[in-house]
């Protein structure tokens, strides 16, 4: 796109949206239509599919809090696996970053949970109700019972979709077959009921009621993605030199005499671009942070523009300095960003490579400091914490390493299965030497080293102390 043809810079203006279609947002097809609903396939197919999906017994993506668990796609994490989840958010954080430098707020247009809701509910509106059009002509007509009649049963599909999201969205947190399983029997227990309803009542609000208000005023993305963009964002644009003065309408514009129609725009002021506009705005008055680039107006636009027999591109695509996707993707700020993100997710590859699924503490056992045996020996006793985070169970073997001749008397390795833990008592004992004399310091260290026999690479120590009667 040459600068020339491209849409003037406009301000970020902050004008109150008009005011909603009384009977609904107007339904358009068209590319970015379309490129919507494989945003809505390639999110809820996942979003549905996932939790039911199992990995050895265990739940493929799993999220268990009481036992501090995540499963995650053949992998377990527990507490200790901190900073990965901070790694990982912080690249999510970096990625919208980038993707709000390029494309504004396009991550709302077509990936936001709550503009893919909202588009599968305005759908099953329509279906049921009809188009604005309609709904508009029924009402005149005064067919209360039939109006009440479809909008109960929107309401009811509504109310139905609300309830399968919310027991999805447990069922990553209870497990799914289980969970379908105790529906079926009325048994779900008070905090799976809490999650599920809480969850289909936001969803039904929110998506069913609020829609673009949720964008507007709820948001805090809308706020400050005006901050990570820049003039050669590239954001939905209307193009000012080219639509402007607008046409009347058709026959007008007929009856208007060959020097005044040459001084038109291409812009017909059919107000298509508003009434299909989700948010609720005229994308005409300028950029507007309310606007969420779904590219809704566009695909109306290029319609009336096929029929007029214009070229397309009235409403596009463009950044405010005319640059086109490649001079985006050039600017310092964006390769900032990636190069933030690369390192980051450089980060998270090298925290799996090293991350050893074994968790080790030991605490030393109070009620025991230390005590000599009858033979002379000197005992301590330990309690030993293990964790096994790996996916499948291991044997552990319990040492102890110190420059004093210290031993643990007859201990067998320890089974323990994925994503359990034990604690053991362990006692070390230092044998009884005649001739020895009496130590300087009554403090031996010592290093507990716990290992997999099944794996020489999960291993851990944890350092502590032995102590000595005086």
């Amino acid at each position: 796109m040459s600068s020339a043809s491209a849409p003037r810079a406009h301000p970020l203006h902050v004008h109150p949206p008009r005011s909603p279609l009384r009977f609904g947002v107007r339904a358009i097809s068209g590319r970015f239509n379309r490129a919507r609903w494989w945003a809505v396939g390639l999110t809820q197919l996942p979003f549905f599919g996932l939790c039911w999906l199992q990995w050895n017994g265990q739940p493929l993506v799993g999220f268990d809090f009481l036992r501090q668990k995540i499963h995650l796609f053949g992998s377990l994490f527990g507490p200790q696996d901190l900073l990965l989840l901070t790694l990982l958010l912080i690249g999510g954080a970096l990625a919208l970053f980038v993707t709000s430098a390029v494309g504004g707020r396009i991550f709302c247009g077509f990936s936001c949970p709550q503009s893919v809701y909202t588009a599968l509910f305005l759908w099953i509106e329509q279906k049921v109700q009809g188009t604005p059009g309609q709904r508009q002509r029924r009402q005149a007509q005064g067919a209360q019972a039939a109006v009440w009649s479809r909008r109960l049963l929107t309401w009811a599909l509504w109310a139905i979709v609300s309830l399968a999201l919310g027991w999805t969205l447990t069922a990553y947190f209870s497990s799914a077959p289980g969970l379908w399983q105790r529906t079926w029997q009325g048994t779900l227990g008070p905090v799976e009921s809490t999650l599920i309803l809480g969850y289909a009542a936001f969803a039904f609000a929110q998506a069913g009621f609020l829609r673009e208000k949720v964008c507007q005023h709820m948001c805090p993305y809308a706020r400050f993605q005006g901050v990570m963009g820049t003039p050669h964002t590239q954001s939905v644009m209307y193009d000012a030199p080219r639509g402007e003065p607008r046409r009347a309408a058709t026959g007008a514009a007929h009856r208007a005499s060959p020097a005044a129609a040459k001084t038109q725009g291409d812009c017909v002021d059919c107000n298509l671009c508003v009434e299909v506009c989700p948010a609720g705005i005229d994308i005409r008055n300028g950029l507007q942070y309310e606007c969420i680039s779904c590219g809704l107006c566009i695909d109306a636009c290029d319609r009336v523009m096929h029929k007029s027999r214009r070229p397309p591109g009235l409403i596009r695509f463009a950044s405010q300095e005319g640059a086109d996707w490649r001079d985006t993707l050039r600017q310092p700020r964006i390769k900032v960003y990636t190069a933030l993100l690369a390192l980051t997710l450089l980060g998270v590859a090298t925290t799996m490579a090293l991350r050893v699924p074994l968790q080790v503490e030991v605490v030393r056992d109070r009620g025991v400091m230390a005590r000599q045996l009858r033979n002379g020996d000197v005992e301590n006793i330990y309690r030993v914490h293990i964790q096994n985070y790996d996916t499948r169970a291991h044997a552990y073997d319990i040492r102890v390493n110190s420059s004093a001749a210290l031993y643990i008397p007859s201990l067998e390795p320890v089974r323990i299965g994925s994503g359990e833990e034990r604690t053991l008592a362990v006692s070390v004992v230092q044998p009884y030497r005649a001739d020895a004399h009496a130590p300087a310091q009554p403090i031996i260290p010592l290093t507990f080293v716990v290992r997999a026999l099944s794996d020489t690479e999960q291993q851990r120590s944890r350092s502590s102390s032995f102590l000595l009667p005086r």
